[in-house]
């Protein structure tokens, strides 16, 4: 893990791309805590936001997201050059997928699984959501990898219309990985229970600090409560007490 300033090098409505010196690499899955304040001279935004690697390109470390406040306004506005604050990489990242299992992604959650698409072995399936097919980050490089991609959106602009995990068809001994809304990840675990598959769910949590200081991002396991930052961000489905879902 390294503290450090991030220059950007780009960015856009959906993306920004740094150079980060010294950055150690990272697994599929771990994420960095941006500022837009190295300086720390401004209070608004106060906090640094949490975003998970999306790849390493060319150098530099890209993150995709979605503008959905001040923040991440800011963050799509930066112009070429800007510093920001960075810290990461942060925490536990996902295991390796073996071929027959799937990878389930909606909104947001879907640049959590990129860089594990990108070195998953052959048979491993990919299955992304999204309200449009605007909302699905990465698309185009997705589906450059080649490989067992499907896609559902709820207006049918791309793919089946209808929800994700429709095309989610666990059987038992596979590993269904997710990332999205609570509701999709619950609906993978459930039909990861159903099948006897196993289900790991990566949580988006908000949080100030990204090390277990601010106790922001405590979520109730079936083993207590514990921290999206550094028990997580990726828990078996099973230990958050969803049940049957």
């Amino acid at each position: 893990m390294i503290q450090t300033r991030a220059r950007v090098a780009g960015a856009d409505a959906t993306s920004i791309r740094l150079e980060v010196p010294g950055w150690p690499g990272h697994r599929p899955g771990q994420f960095a805590m941006l500022g837009l304040d190295p300086d720390r001279t401004h209070r608004d935004p106060l906090l640094p936001r949490p975003m998970a690697v999306y790849r390493v390109v060319g150098g530099l470390l890209e993150f995709r997201f979605k503008v959905v406040g001040r923040g991440t306004r800011l963050l799509a506005q930066a112009p070429r050059g800007a510093e920001l604050s960075l810290l990461g990489p942060l925490g536990n990242g996902f295991p390796a997928p073996r071929p027959g299992d799937w990878l389930v992604g909606g909104g947001t959650g879907i640049a959590s699984l990129y860089e594990l698409a990108r070195d998953a072995p052959k048979g491993v399936r990919v299955r992304l959501g999204g309200r449009t097919r605007a909302d699905i980050l990465g698309l185009d490089d997705f589906a450059a990898l080649g490989g067992d991609l499907a896609v559902a959106t709820d207006d049918g602009s791309q793919g089946a219309r209808g929800v994700v995990t429709e095309l989610v068809t666990p059987a038992a001994g596979e590993t269904v990985f997710a990332c999205g809304p609570e509701g999709m990840m619950r609906r993978a675990h459930a039909l990861a229970r159903a099948a006897g598959a196993t289900c790991l769910v990566s949580l988006e949590n908000n949080m100030a600090c990204g090390f277990g200081v601010c106790l922001g991002c405590a979520v109730r396991t079936t083993a207590g409560f514990r921290y999206v930052c550094t028990h997580g961000p990726v828990f078996p489905s099973e230990s958050l007490g969803w049940g049957a879902a």
